[in-house]
């Protein structure tokens, strides 16, 4: 039963949210969007669910003083004094001058730049190794990064006038058509994970193998 009832509870909704793109009739958008709204709201009992996981696990390693429990604990301190002052600001929380506003103004975003910017040197390092010219294809994305690269700045204008235009074309045609690529083969990715899972073959939420 532990099993059964989950997977007609999903195959039921993957049903009802599916047949949302093919009924345009108005009862069925009010079912469809209360189910949304449902979703929503289980959504956020996860992030719930993830803030208590994340206390159980960090919390016991700080207290045994395992390796670098000194960053778990400055992390689980962080969450509790963010919490206490987003409880504490209320519906006015975003406002200017607000506690809240300044944390995530002057201490998140700093900190999420300073990440973003040392991944910069990984995705460097990352680059550096796969764009050596091992074979033609790796040797045409070699090119086209350094004529992009060159095109994006100043120098590359000074170079030749129709290097900006070359990248641009680079960008917009060759670029978009293997973005578009990817998205596609995502989208069938995804569209055939969520037939999996609604008609009960993909159990792996369950917790199953």
């Amino acid at each position: 039963m532990r099993t059964t009832l989950p997977l007609v509870i999903t195959f039921i909704v993957g049903m009802i949210m599916l047949g949302e793109a093919f009924i345009p009739h108005w009862r069925y958008r009010v079912i469809s969007e209360n189910m949304f709204e449902w979703g929503l709201i289980l959504a956020a009992a996860a992030f719930l669910l993830g803030l208590i996981n994340l206390v159980q696990v960090n919390l016991p390693k700080v207290l045994r003083r395992e390796t670098d429990w000194g960053y778990k604990a400055v992390m689980l301190v962080a969450l509790v004094a963010t919490l206490i002052v987003g409880f504490a600001g209320g519906a006015d929380r975003l406002n200017n001058g607000e506690a809240y506003k300044w944390v995530f103004d002057f201490v998140f975003i700093p900190l999420n730049a300073t990440m973003f910017a040392l991944l910069a040197f990984y995705i460097a390092s990352a680059a550096f190794r796969a764009f050596r010219a091992r074979n033609i294809e790796a040797t045409v994305l070699l090119v086209a990064a350094i004529v992009v690269m060159i095109g994006r700045v100043p120098i590359g204008e000074a170079l030749s006038e129709r290097l900006p235009t070359l990248v641009n074309w680079l960008m917009e045609v060759p670029n978009t058509a293997a973005r578009r690529a990817i998205f596609v083969g995502a989208a069938l990715g995804a569209i055939a994970t969520g037939i999996r899972i609604i008609l009960g073959i993909e159990r792996s939420h369950l917790g199953g193998d």
